[in-house]
């Protein structure tokens, strides 16, 4: 009996042995991330960011703990990619914004928490960031949220091509003009998005003709040419001029990429050309693969934005009139009428870090997507085929393979009403029913959609690309399911565009 009680005397004190040596590794760990700080080389050609990381993952392995990476279960392998120059970050709900840990939970999608990354200016005050730092908002030039790959269930086809009237409802002549009836049914067919999560392996690339109604069909945002992605990092924030100190200064139309910048209370960058945005969205970090955004990014941000990863509602919209990016109107009930704000009226418009501030978020926190309902239009890198407009472009380069994969591209035989040249995924023609009606108080006749009345024009003969958004001015038919059309030239003072990501392995 002595013999057994002395041997579990030495398996307890075994076990207090290895937690002591456990723990001061993890100590050891711990200091060393601490002393060892992660450089933030902006020539982009040491990888210091990754000597680190690998100088860590080889501590943690002389130390014998077991570490690793945070993954989201929920995503199903369509965790975020990170590649220099792009920092993980954590963003609180002041808007302090944090260097990730990767070993932490630093993002969570069932929690609505999505994965934020940014981008350092050229020259930062601190150029040895490490994990745990706060990043001072100055030294940021950009932010990022990642928009997993997925696949969703159709719930229509969208195959519709006329707009319904008062008189595809009823004879009674009084109630023509009486907005009221179309008005409710042009709100009314909103639906939480069914999603599932997954990498290239698990969720497959797709053609529209293997799509079914009430099947899984995946995003086409998650393939870029002849390359498969496992997500896309999508400007935060409508693309900002920096330098600008007035709305007037970022009406600028060039092409140079080192103007962009992607951050909250900025003005957008607008009166630019859908060719002079694509080339400076294309050269702003080629590494990265950045290009400007394309209906269909756009319609898997806003599908994502109304499941249950996301906000599950029409975005607040930016109703700040000097357009500025990252506020929220505070009244969340009817925006059927313009905001009235010149400049901010603190009364009735709110920044993103604030609880109204969030409503205007893809996901009702800090961590989403910001300025996809009012702010300013975006241009989308989408348009018919071979038909550039005043955009800049020429037929040629239009169709050429340099930038095939990088535009959507659409019927051009297209009519206002063609919703049934949609692409699946890209947020047009799947939120039928489409109605017209006219709206008192705005003196204005629309196209709307039945998914929050949003304005849905589809590209015709009077402009061949697609905006997104809406203004600061477009009330009620703003958000992240309007759509409309614009033929891509640079004299339009309220069209900015937006940025995009797509790393790989």
């Amino acid at each position: 009996m002595k013999k057994v009680i002395k041997n579990n005397y030495k398996f307890i004190l075994g076990i207090i042995l290895g937690l002591v040596i456990s723990v001061s590794s993890v100590y050891a760990v711990e200091a060393y991330i601490e002393s060892n700080k992660v450089s933030y080389d902006n020539s982009k050609s040491k990888g210091s960011y990754k000597e680190v990381q690998s100088s860590i993952d080889e501590l943690y392995e002389r130390s014998g703990i077991h570490k690793e990476k945070w993954i989201d279960k929920t995503l199903n392998g369509a965790d975020p990619v990170l590649k220099d120059p792009l920092i993980p970050v954590e963003i609180k709900p002041n808007g302090d914004v944090y260097y990730a840990n990767l070993n932490s939970e630093w993002y969570n999608y069932s929690e609505k928490r999505w994965a934020n990354a940014v981008i350092l200016v050229d020259n930062p005050s601190n150029t040895n960031y490490s994990v745990g730092d706060h990043i001072l908002e100055d030294d940021i030039e950009s932010y990022f949220v990642w928009i997993p790959r997925y696949q969703y269930k159709i719930w229509d086809m969208g195959n519709y091509n006329k707009a319904i009237t008062l008189n595809d409802l009823t004879d009674s002549a009084e109630k023509l003009n009486d907005d009221t009836t179309l008005w409710k049914l042009a709100g009314s067919n909103s639906k939480l998005i069914d999603i599932k999560f997954g990498n290239i392996e698990n969720t497959p690339k797709m053609n529209e003709s293997e799509a079914s109604l009430n099947e899984y069909y995946t995003h086409p945002a998650f393939t870029l040419g002849n390359k498969d992605l496992n997500g896309i990092w999508v400007g935060k924030f409508e693309t900002g001029y920096k330098g600008a100190n007035s709305k007037e200064s970022a009406e600028v139309n060039e092409e140079e990429p080192t103007s962009v910048i992607i951050k909250p209370d900025v003005y957008s960058w607008r009166s630019v050309s859908v060719k002079n945005a694509f080339t400076a969205s294309y050269n702003y970090e080629r590494i990265l693969d950045s290009h400007m955004l394309k209906n269909t990014e756009w319609g898997a941000v806003a599908y994502l934005s109304h499941s249950e990863y996301g906000i599950g509602n029409n975005v607040n919209v930016n109703n700040y009139s000097n357009y500025k990016t990252g506020y929220s109107a505070t009244a969340n009930a009817d925006q059927r009428t313009y905001p009235g704000v010149i400049g901010i009226d603190t009364a009735t418009t709110k920044l993103w870090n604030s609880p109204t501030g969030y409503l205007a978020s893809t996901t009702g926190n800090i961590s989403g997507v910001y300025d996809m309902s009012g702010g300013a239009y975006e241009f989308m890198a989408s348009c018919f085929e071979d038909t550039p407009m005043d955009s800049g472009f020429d037929k040629e380069t239009l169709s050429s393979e340099m930038i095939k994969g990088y535009i959507d591209r659409y019927n051009k035989n297209s009519t206002v009403n063609s919703y049934n040249y949609r692409i699946l995924g890209d947020a047009t023609g799947e939120l039928g029913p489409f109605y017209y009606y006219l709206e008192s108080g705005v003196g204005g006749a629309y196209f709307s959609s039945s998914w929050y009345s949003s304005i849905a024009y589809f590209p015709h003969i009077s402009g061949s690309w697609f905006v997104r958004s809406g203004e600061c001015y477009t009330g009620s038919g703003s958000g992240q399911f309007l759509f409309t059309y614009n033929s891509g030239g640079s004299s339009f003072q309220s069209v900015s565009f937006r940025l995009a990501l797509s790393p790989t392995n």
